[in-house]
């Protein structure tokens, strides 16, 4: 498969601080919460989840993360989503397959979401220094969902904001949802749309990227723009991209559609994310998005 360029602006010439995002495909332990629908995730659930199956999880997941390096998509702060807790977090970096390219360290707050999913970032700990770190709540009473994460950080002697997103899905319909991550970009909007420092948010969308999120910003604020063919995620044969980015900076961004990460599409054609599920059926793959790489226009 063709790799997917996204540009925003200008090509691929003078690159700045680069930053990577990947949803995980549900990355849970095997400990079931009380207060969380995550019995699936257990060794006596639909899924028989247990040590072993957790363990692969864990390292198809620093395989990603270091192929990345390989191919030089290097990030000092990396977001993640579909992670069940810290815990899970900490065996992703101690992970030999990514832990040779730390030290790394980790910011990450427990969600109210129903599943018990989270938001993550994992950073090198030589490279940056993190200033401050707090989650965006936009639940109620009537949704139960993840929480955003924001950091404030260092790096190369330049302050950045960062949100980290998985904003609520369309189950129950695209229509009957869209409120649910209008609440949620309404709160992050009151949190940074008035930061004068670079400022990054990146996610899982759950909506095609691009014009429709900078509405709930200032005029500066652009989106990464939807590609010609492909996508990070792909849905009854049609790719999408729900996986990307909004700055108050020019940016660019290119989906990291390596060939470990896709298989063919038997049934629709082409390819698709060689994903860690299929059901109930461990298929041990990596994820069922394509993660996404980042990096800053310099002037």
């Amino acid at each position: 498969m063709k790799q997917l360029l996204i540009c925003l602006l200008l090509p691929w010439l003078s690159q700045g601080q680069p930053w990577v995002f990947y949803n995980l495909e549900n990355l849970f332990d095997t400990i079931g919460d009380r207060g969380f629908h995550d019995e699936e995730f257990t060794p006596k659930g639909t899924k028989k989840y247990a040590s072993i199956r957790y363990r692969l999880c864990v390292r198809q997941s620093a395989r990603v993360l270091n192929a990345l390096e390989q191919i030089g998509r290097s990030a000092p702060v990396i977001g993640l989503c579909e992670i069940e807790n810290r815990s899970v977090l900490e065996d992703l970096i101690n992970h030999k397959g990514i832990r040779k390219h730390g030290p790394w360290n980790i910011v990450h707050y427990d969600s109210p979401d129903h599943r018990g999913i989270d938001c993550g970032i994992i950073y090198k700990s030589d490279q940056v220094q993190i200033i401050d770190s707090d989650r965006i709540r936009y639940s109620n009473d009537s949704l139960q969902t993840r929480d955003a994460l924001f950091i404030r950080y260092e790096f190369d002697s330049i302050i950045y904001n960062v949100v980290v997103v998985h904003l609520p899905s369309k189950s129950g319909g695209a229509i009957q949802s869209q409120w649910k991550r209008e609440l949620a970009w309404q709160s992050i909007s009151a949190v940074v749309d008035t930061c004068k420092d670079p400022t990054m948010i990146m996610g899982d969308f759950n909506d095609e990227v691009g014009l429709a999120q900078t509405k709930f910003f200032r005029d500066h604020w652009q989106s990464s723009t939807k590609p010609k063919s492909g996508g990070s995620y792909k849905y009854r044969g049609r790719w999408n991209t729900i996986d990307g980015a909004i700055a108050n900076f020019s940016f660019q961004s290119r989906i990291c559609d390596l060939p470990m990460l896709q298989e063919k599409d038997s049934k629709w054609g082409g390819f698709k994310p060689r994903r860690r599920w299929q059901g109930s059926f461990f298929i041990n793959g990596y994820s069922d998005h394509l993660p996404v790489y980042f990096s800053k226009v310099e002037d």
